[in-house]
C-alpha cells in the first residue's frame, strides 16, 4: 500500500505530500496483519503464467481473508476478478478517492 501512495504522489499532482504522510499514517494505525507466507505460498502457483510472486500472495491473501485489492495494474486486476476478488482501482472507485 505505501508503494501505491508513493506511486499516486509521484504522478498525481493533486496528491500532496501531506496526503502521503496522511495515508501511511492512516495504515499504520491500522495495526500490522501477519500471516506466515509459508500458508499462502501453494496459492500462488495457479498465477505462475501471469503474476509475479509478490503479486500472487497479495492476491492469495485477499481471497483468503475475503477483502478486496487496490491496484492500477491491470493484469492484477484481471487475475483478481477471475478469483472472485473484489478489485478497486484508485481515482475511479469511491473508497479509494
Amino acid at each position: 500500500m505505501t508503494n501505491a501512495l508513493r506511486k499516486r504522489f509521484l504522478t498525481d499532482k493533486r496528491f500532496t505530500h501531506r496526503h502521503l504522510a496522511e495515508g501511511v499514517a492512516d495504515l499504520l494505525a491500522l495495526g500490522p496483519l501477519v500471516v506466515s507466507s509459508g500458508v499462502l505460498i501453494e496459492g500462488t502457483v495457479q498465477f505462475a503464467e501471469n503474476l509475479t510472486v509478490y503479486d500472487a500472495l497479495y492476491l492469495v491473501l485477499a481471497a483468503a481473508r475475503r477483502i478486496p485489492i487496490c491496484t492500477l495494474d491491470t493484469g492484477l486486476a484481471e487475475e483478481g476478478r477471475k478469483a472472485g476478488v473484489t478489485v478497486l482501482v484508485p481515482g475511479t472507485d469511491p473508497l479509494t478517492v
